[in-house]
């Protein structure tokens, strides 16, 4: 196995900035490459929360997935109406850059998303609006009602939030609307619907309302002829809920059983 660190200078952010990489096969015996997870990481936070407060890297090891961890700033995953384009570094340079340095496997049915928090907005962004590239997307814990937080202009934490993200006006655009991304994504020929996969802690509540936000999307996933499973927990914003949540990711994209695998070796006497 290997982990590299790597900075990498994007003409698209005109900057440099820091993406982590796992490997799960750099010995002669080890299996292929089974597939590949790109990981995103919450608000205020960087892809070494992965590395440092998961079991992200043993898990990925034990499936020989490989792990993309990128930093994003506080940008939500958006090309920022004041900062930098960080959904046009996410999805067009990072990847052709990649592609260069690193032979990892680009076909579809290999590719998923995962994110935390504003991650798990991010990978419904990136896995919703990009199908030909990632056939799964989940969402732990996720911010993923934006509509719901932006009606609230008046809050000086919302401005401060999400003024740089969307502008003074605070208003959402379309195509960074989780709801109406799913709705055309419902739209596509099946074969290129994504699955998803959406968890949350019950008591997720105050101040974001993280849970209800879930709830309120589950019932909008209901009416659409998506592969989409919503499982919530006892629990709050923490890692023990989205440690969980990336072991079920894997269970549900890649390798059946693994979740139950995990949890019986946490539960064996």
């Amino acid at each position: 196995m290997a982990f590299f660190t790597m900075k990498l200078q994007s003409q698209t952010l005109a900057s440099p900035t820091t993406v982590r990489l796992f490997l799960p096969c750099d010995l002669e015996n080890n299996p292929p490459i089974r597939g590949v997870i790109t990981l995103l990481h919450g608000f205020t936070n960087d892809g070494d929360d992965w590395v440092n407060k998961s079991a992200a890297l043993r898990y990925a090891g034990e499936n020989s997935l490989a792990l993309i961890i990128p930093d994003a700033a506080n940008s939500f995953y958006n090309d920022m109406a004041a900062g930098p384009a960080y959904y046009t570094w996410l999805t067009e340079e990072l990847p052709m850059l990649l592609r260069r340095m690193v032979n990892l496997p680009a076909e579809r049915e290999k590719n998923a998303v995962c994110g935390l928090s504003m991650g798990g907005y991010g990978a419904l962004l990136l896995g919703l609006s990009k199908p030909e590239r990632y056939f799964a997307c989940a969402s732990f814990s996720g911010v993923v009602h934006l509509g719901m937080m932006l009606q609230v202009k008046h809050n000086p934490m919302v401005q401060q939030v999400f003024s740089p993200v969307f502008g003074l006006s605070l208003s959402l655009p379309e195509n960074r609307d989780i709801f109406r991304l799913a709705e055309r994504a419902a739209a596509l020929p099946e074969a290129l619907r994504p699955r998803i996969l959406c968890t949350s802690g019950k008591q997720d509540i105050e101040p974001y309302y993280v849970y209800n936000q879930n709830i309120a999307l589950a019932e909008h996933m209901a009416d659409l002829p998506l592969d989409f499973e919503f499982r919530a927990w006892d629990g709050l914003h923490e890692w023990s809920v989205w440690d969980r949540s990336l072991a079920l990711a894997i269970d549900r994209f890649f390798v059946p059983g693994y979740a139950d695998k995990v949890k019986a070796a946490w539960t064996a006497e």
